[in-house]
């Protein structure tokens, strides 16, 4: 909408609420004059009466603002969050309500779902909803009030409205003012399935599980994400088809390949899940003390990448508290249950009302972290001693022995469960060769403790081998005297991010912090700051003895990170790993940890359990942020494993019943401003010439959200790949237009001129030549925007992966 309130004004807003603050700020005369007169001016008038005119042009969406107005902007700078991209999604929900035939109980549907978003999007206490429904029935009560006094005529019956307005206050307090109100109402409306209680050994040691079977068929009943799950799994069967060469997804790994081999039913799905513990604290009364849980999440491991790398894929399983697993009676107990239930979806599957066969599906793998790892096998617990991995029998003695020289035996299933056997018949708690006891799910069918657990990344690298490679990188910038702490600390603290990188940005490193030999941080900050390393320390970096330690380690992640993953890599993958863990050896013997040792196995692990991105443990670590919020905002400490999963279960039937898993094509325009063809540049029309007319509205964007993805102009994306040899050709975002509803990309090509290998980066510079590309195809071959930074007035881009072509793409350009 344009507002002409006023001449010189010409200001443009796709949603009233931002037009209303701008009538606000910069037209307040115009609302006092129509407070103080009887008759309403002609322009507010007209406002009113256009409005659902104006919210008709597609190109808009309610959460936009003006561009060309800066300072009607609150906050011109913020960036929405996860959460309100997602409270978006229902906003088509509410609106359709005006085309429903309306009655009592569509009407307290509606307002437990908007109880619903209150407490599980906004994680409102309880006390606050029940207040906010007393004030909306306060409101009613004014209203009421209101008519009886200015409503005059024969054809209204007050009573009537009277009647109506009760009655609908009476549907708002019920719903809101009890508990058990609002379960059954979200149970009644939106399918809402509440934990399962069970009891452990005795009455007060309790576990809370969800069943699978209802948790799937929740989330695949309305049919269009199981149909979006499905083409993908065709799609990469298709490519692989065509390209053996190619690891696209996990049914290429040995371990699924068996588990799928059991399956006599084609129409069957990966199941993943995870465990891991999580920690939460009472700070203040009586009961202050920490509470530890361990949690058991699942993913459907088939999921379209869009959907799968959404925190709200990952549904909830069982959670307990960790000390109840120490006992044997308890772990057996709720194993049992666990196991059964996941046999029963395994061999009976679920029925789906859209199709016509019924849904199985097939154990993938579990992942967790290296102490949750061995422990749900039956390995030991410790690493500093002993067999302590559990993928060859190395000891902890043998950590040094370069593997150049000698080969450690893998573990098989054979060997392994003779050892288990021996451990059994002993029954004196030995550990023999890392065996400590039999595995928790023994008994699940397609689990096999030396097949069904994969190295995680997360741990291994981002946690493990990068903060020790800079550590040791930092100490000898200091033993040379290159810089002191103070300036490391400056210069870790100044120094600028690009708008992609910003996100996980690091903390500045401290001289306690080289010291302890520690670096602070989050895995995705140590990742980031271990990537950007060589640009943030140019000036120095080709001065240090140990670089030759960081290209390889950079090496190794940009083949165990890739995806797609090629065949061919893995022996060189291999000779890699085994060369880091040899120049460790030789350089840094005392930081030689069994994490360092976890990277030789990362060749066969891909083998045996696919693609290691697919197999991190990253977003399933974000999964815990959200119990950690509701459990500071509910701060109930009495039973937090009941609320903790019941909490969880409403945010899920809300989920569900919001279209929030978003499988299809999704743009949604953050701000706009039309523009004329006459202002468009001489190239850029060159370009669209063709494509529309000049009398065509074209609407100029800033900012786009893709599939969660914020692109916006100065994005740099991976244009095509060049050669043999793959090498990436980028492009820069200029202009986003959104032409006939469709968004058109106006980009600048950039040369790639060499690869720096002290920086690690490609160096570019600009050609001057504009291409368009077609939003739906930018990110076929890097699913990702990048920054460039420049280094001594040259042009950078870093790429933390080596990108291989998908099938038929190969020498192709996005357009």
């Amino acid at each position: 909408m344009i507002c002409e309130l006023d001449v010189s004004c010409g200001s443009r807003y796709s949603s009233f609420d931002s037009y209303r603050r701008h009538i606000y700020r910069c037209h307040r005369s115009l609302i006092d004059s129509f407070g103080n007169n009887d008759t309403p001016s002609s322009n507010i008038h007209d406002i009113v009466d256009d409005l659902e005119n104006i919210f008709s042009h597609p190109t808009f969406s309610d959460e936009s603002d003006a561009i060309n107005d800066h300072e009607s902007c609150i906050y011109p700078d913020e960036e929405l969050d996860d959460t309100d991209r997602e409270l978006l999604n229902f906003d088509s929900t509410v609106v359709s309500i005006a085309n429903e035939q309306v009655n009592f109980g569509r009407l307290a549907q509606f307002y437990t779902r908007f109880l619903l978003e209150l407490r599980e999007y906004h994680l409102l206490p309880q006390n606050v909803v029940q207040s906010i429904s007393s004030k909306i029935c306060s409101l009613f009560d004014i209203i009421i009030k209101l008519f009886k006094t200015k409503v005059s005529s024969s054809f209204i019956s007050i009573i009537d409205m009277e009647a109506v307005f009760t009655h609908v206050s009476f549907i708002i307090n019920s719903v809101s003012k009890s508990e058990y109100n609002f379960l059954k109402q979200c149970k009644n409306d939106f399918d809402y399935q509440p934990p399962t209680e069970i009891k452990l050994t005795t009455n007060e040691e309790l576990a809370y599980y969800i069943p699978l079977k209802q948790s799937l068929f929740c989330m695949l009943q309305n049919g269009q994400l199981l149909q979006a799950t499905i083409d993908n799994i065709n799609s990469l069967s298709t490519r692989a088809a065509k390209d053996n060469d190619l690891i696209l997804s996990n049914r290429q790994s040995r371990s699924v390949k068996s588990n799928l081999s059991r399956q006599t039913n084609s129409n069957s799905l990966l199941l993943k899940l995870y465990t891991d513990g999580i920690g939460i604290t009472n700070p203040i009364g009586a009961k202050k003390d920490s509470h530890k849980f361990t949690c058991f999440y699942y993913l459907l491991d088939d999921l379209p990448d869009i959907v799968r790398s959404q925190v709200n894929s990952i549904g909830l399983h069982c959670i307990c508290y960790t000390k109840h697993l120490n006992n044997d009676n308890n772990r057996s107990i709720l194993m049992n249950i666990l196991v059964e239930d996941l046999n029963k979806l395994q061999t009976e599957g679920i029925t789906i009302p859209c199709l016509s066969s019924r849904i199985y599906f097939v154990f993938s793998t579990l992942s967790s972290d290296n102490l949750a790892s061995n422990e749900v096998e039956g390995f030991q617990k410790s690493f500093s001693s002993g067999s302590f991995c559990r993928h060859c029998f190395v000891t902890y003695e043998q950590r040094h022995i370069p593997l150049t020289e000698i080969s450690f035996l893998p573990r098989t299933r054979i060997k392994h469960d003779m050892i288990v056997n021996k451990v059994i018949a002993n029954n004196d708690g030995q550990i023999i060769q890392g065996v400590k006891n039999e595995s928790w799910l023994k008994d699940l069918i397609g689990f096999h403790a030396t097949e069904s657990l994969p190295p995680d990344i997360m741990h291994d690298i981002a946690e493990g081998a990068c903060p020790l490679i800079i550590n040791a990188l930092l100490k000898e910038v200091i033993q040379q005297r290159l810089l002191t702490y103070s300036d490391i600390e400056q210069r870790t603290s100044c120094f600028i991010y690009g708008f992609y990188d910003s996100s996980n940005k690091p903390p500045p490193v401290k001289r306690q912090q080289l010291i302890h030999s520690t670096i602070a941080g989050t895995a995705s900050q140590k990742l980031c700051f271990f990537r950007l390393f060589p640009i943030i320390f140019h000036d120095i970096i080709g001065d240090l003895t140990l670089l030759p330690l960081y290209t390889i380690l950079r090496e190794i992640i940009s083949y165990i990170y890739a995806n797609p993953l090629r065949k061919s890599w893995l022996p060189y993958l291999d000779g890699l790993c085994k060369q880091f863990h040899c120049l460790m050896i030789e350089h840094l013997p005392d930081r030689v940890t069994p994490k360092v040792h976890f990277l030789t196995e990362y060749t066969r692990s891909i083998e045996m359990h696919g693609l290691p991105i697919l197999n991190s443990c990253m977003r399933f670590e974000a999964k815990h942020l959200y119990f950690k919020q509701i459990a500071i905002r509910t701060f109930n400490f009495k039973n937090p494993l009941l609320t903790l999963t019941k909490r969880h279960q409403l945010r899920y039937c809300m989920l569900n019943n919001s279209n929030s898993f978003c499988y299809s094509s999704s743009i949604t325009v953050r701000s706009s401003k039309s523009i004329k063809w006459s202002k468009l540049s001489i190239p850029v029309r060159r370009l669209l010439i063709n494509f529309i007319n000049e009398t065509d509205l074209i609407y100029e964007c800033t900012s786009i959200y893709y599939h969660h993805m914020n692109v916006r102009t100065g994005s740099i994306v991976v244009h095509h790949l060049a050669h043999a040899e793959e090498i990436p050709i980028f492009c820069q975002i200029h202009r986003l237009l959104n032409i006939q509803e469709k968004t058109t990309i106006i980009a600048e090509m950039l040369n790639t001129i060499s690869f720096d290998e002290n920086l690690w980066s490609y160096e570019v510079e600009f050609s001057g030549t504009l291409v368009t590309i077609d939003i739906e195809h930018c990110f076929d071959i890097h699913p990702h925007c990048l920054d460039m930074y420049d280094v001594e007035h040259v042009h950078y881009i870093n790429l933390l992966t080596r990108i291989s072509p998908r099938t038929g793409l190969e020498g192709s350009v996005l357009g």
